[in-house]
């Protein structure tokens, strides 16, 4: 049985990496589970059932992951329940100040609530006991989902030396139709939490941190991405609002790129 099965949702499952010759090469036993099915949730929760190893690692399949990534993410799993690391942003130079919050968190070790989904991993263990991925939320919230209720029971560990390279966003265009999506995607996330829709969205609108960066090129960025999430979040509402028995918004169709 290998040490750990790496699972990487994609729209084609043909697609090569670069980094398979690495996994191939690492001293840890491992499998690769590339799923296209529709959704990141439903190829994460397909790559999981299909997985033989005790330890789960989720990738993008933009990730790329550095140095003895594949050994280190083990020896981690050994010591703790959930990982998570270093995400190296490689995308549009103009847009990396908005992506350093989320993707660096720092160069010592800590307990962490933020996870993005390009670098993590767990054991199957967790996964048992708190459920897999939300098939509701196809895009954009499915991981925060997740570790909201991973977080409730388990600690998530950062390691800043597990390191992944990975673009937030390529081009202006693409970051702002990122921060659409998202912003739509968050209603559904909201209503499985139970919360209050319009007042969830005013609060997601009026906070001025939200509006601010380090600098003042962040901040123009922030601002500009903030606005077009808040949009995307009044689209979410709307097919909210007008759903049949408050539950369409998590089927709504999605021009989901995974």
């Amino acid at each position: 049985m290998p040490d750990i099965s790496v699972i990487v949702p994609t729209l084609d499952a043909d697609r090569t990496f670069g980094w398979e010759s690495k996994l191939r090469a690492s001293p840890v036993e491992a499998e690769l589970l590339v799923r296209d099915e529709a959704s990141a949730s439903a190829a994460r929760n397909a790559g999981i059932r299909a997985a033989s190893a005790d330890k789960l690692v989720f990738l993008d399949d933009d990730s790329d992951p550095r140095g003895d990534y594949f050994q280190r993410v083990s020896a981690l799993l050994d010591e703790h329940p959930a990982v998570t690391g270093r995400i190296r942003d490689t995308g549009s130079r103009f847009i990396r100040p908005v992506s350093s919050s989320d993707y660096d968190q720092g160069e010592s070790g800590h307990v962490t609530e933020t996870v993005v989904g390009c670098n993590m991993a767990m054991r199957r263990e967790v996964l048992e006991d708190i459920g897999g991925f939300d098939e509701r939320l196809p895009y954009g919230h499915e991981e925060t989902e997740l570790i909201d209720r991973l977080c409730d029971a388990y600690d998530v560990w950062y390691c800043p030396d597990l390191v992944v390279d990975h673009p937030f966003a390529d081009s202006l265009g693409g970051y702002l139709e990122k921060q659409y999506r998202h912003g739509r995607e968050a209603v559904p996330y909201y209503a499985i939490r139970g919360e209050n829709l319009p007042r969830r969205m005013a609060r997601f609108a009026l906070v001025p941190s939200h509006y601010t960066g380090p600098t003042a090129t962040a901040t123009a960025l922030q601002t500009l991405g903030q606005l077009v999430a808040v949009a995307g979040m009044a689209r979410g509402l709307l097919w909210y609002l007008a759903a049949d028995g408050g539950d369409g918004p998590l089927d709504q169709p999605t021009d989901e790129r995974i």
